[in-house]
């Protein structure tokens, strides 16, 4: 097995880091079904336990993979330092939609989060504006559609929305 510190491991680690903070959290509410329904911990016990995944798989995937195999800097033919930029506008993009979601609600954060991350990776994808456009509106239907029916029809769970 091949053990090599690159991106992908620091960045496996930092969402190591990140989620056992997120975590710690959640004990302070109330146990998942305690009550005999989901409660408020259900959902962020499953994101847990999915990043907690997802990261020993991008460990495992990282350190078995052979050094030739890994290519050596992220590259896009259409936007230059995709290595910087894609990382740096994600947390930023993340940053913004928890402040947006403070201030102007869950439909509004969630859409104009997940349009532009749709946008961006669909674009950087295959350099057509126009198809980006299109995928990042119906990514952004869908997805807010989703987490709100998901959140408030299905658990019950009030979602904050923008009051005018």
């Amino acid at each position: 097995m091949t053990r090599s510190l690159n991106g992908q491991v620091l960045f496996a680690f930092a969402l190591l880091a990140l989620n056992t903070i997120y975590a710690s959290q959640i004990f302070q509410m109330e146990r998942p079904f305690a009550s005999g329904e989901p409660g408020p911990a259900f959902l962020p016990m499953l994101l847990c336990g999915f990043v907690y995944i997802a990261m020993i798989r991008i460990l495992l995937t990282e350190w078995r993979a052979e050094p030739a195999a890994r290519p050596a800097v992220m590259q896009s033919d259409v936007i230059p330092k995709l290595q910087l930029v894609g990382p740096v506008g994600a947390i930023a993009l993340i940053a913004l939609f928890i402040i947006g979601f403070f201030y102007a609600g869950y439909v509004v954060a969630a859409s104009l989060y997940t349009f532009t991350i749709a946008f961006f990776f669909n674009h950087e994808q295959n350099a057509d504006w126009k198809r980006a456009l299109v995928l990042g509106v119906v990514t952004s239907v869908v997805i807010t559609s989703f987490g709100w029916l998901f959140f408030v029809k299905l658990f019950d769970l009030y979602l904050p929305m923008w009051e005018f």
